[in-house]
């Protein structure tokens, strides 16, 4: 991505987050209020909110109703293990954070500090985009950083600066990252969320399956002239060893179809024409 440019395919995910408060109830499990505003759509959606959801059958179909589907089930998937790890745990680390607005959007998230680490133009046009227009739940702590040109294993120095105690349980969320890593990077970036808590705390990342980064289609051909192309898949039979090989033990392993079909009517399931999306959840050892 260019420095001086906020991430556009995380604008894009954003976009897809918010067109899914447009379905009907039965089919939206998880609502992401902001996600158009960082789209860039905001506006059209609040003066005509009412039109879009009466038309949402027409404008959404074929590959937007599925990426719709399959990043509000990611959404819900991680969501899941923020709220579970806010009964107790006081500390959220977003690698990457994008347009994620679960300090925002969580109110299970009040009395938790989140620190939101991301490159530095996609964080100014967040801040941005957020100022005046809605209190966090959480307390946010901004970390500007560069990951091409940053080392990801100084981070926990940086955020020891700002307050976070590595001492005390901390969950780390890795959404919509790894794909865009290299093989080294990957590494550097699962020892730094190793040493971002003690033993037991929780990981929760997402990950594309090596068929699915191999394949050529529509999807890979877009985030390629946004100029964030796809790098890196794991073979899911693989992550245990992985993981282990890096100090954490796999807690769960979900793929967004089987999520789909817990959760949404079999007509909706077909609609996902693209297998191999996952939430990891790993424990620190």
């Amino acid at each position: 991505m260019r420095d001086d440019a906020p991430s556009g395919t995380a604008a894009w995910v954003a976009a897809m987050r918010g067109l899914a408060s447009c379905l009907p109830d039965p089919l939206c499990v998880a609502r992401d209020p902001f996600g158009l505003r960082f789209g860039g759509a905001a506006r059209v959606f609040e003066r005509r909110e009412r039109l879009v959801r009466a038309t949402w059958r027409v404008w959404m179909r074929g590959a937007l109703a599925s990426n719709v589907h399959l990043l509000q089930l990611r959404t819900r998937a991680i969501d899941d293990v923020v709220r579970d790890f806010a009964r107790t745990g006081r500390q959220i680390v977003i690698m990457g954070a994008g347009f994620d607005a679960r300090a925002w959007r969580l109110e299970e998230l009040r009395g938790v500090t989140v620190y939101e680490i991301d490159h530095p133009a996609t964080q100014r046009r967040k801040r941005a985009l957020l100022a005046g227009v809605h209190a966090p739940h959480a307390t946010v702590r901004f970390v500007a950083w560069n990951f091409e040109s940053e080392d990801v294993r100084d981070l926990p120095a940086r955020l020891r600066e700002l307050g976070h105690d590595a001492t005390a349980p901390s969950l780390a969320i890795l959404e919509g990252v790894l794909p865009y890593l290299t093989e080294d990077a990957i590494d550097r970036t699962f020892a730094a969320a190793r040493a971002l808590g003690p033993e037991g705390s929780p990981f929760v990342f997402t990950y594309l399956e090596r068929a699915l980064v191999d394949v050529a289609h529509t999807e890979r051909a877009l985030v390629s002239l946004l100029g964030e192309p796809y790098k890196h898949g794991f073979v899911p039979r693989d992550l245990p060893q992985f993981l282990a090989a890096r100090g954490f033990r796999l807690e769960d392993d979900v793929a967004m179809v089987d999520l789909a079909r817990s959760v949404l009517p079999k007509s909706e399931v077909a609609r996902l024409r693209r297998a191999g999306r996952h939430v990891a959840l790993a424990i620190r050892c």
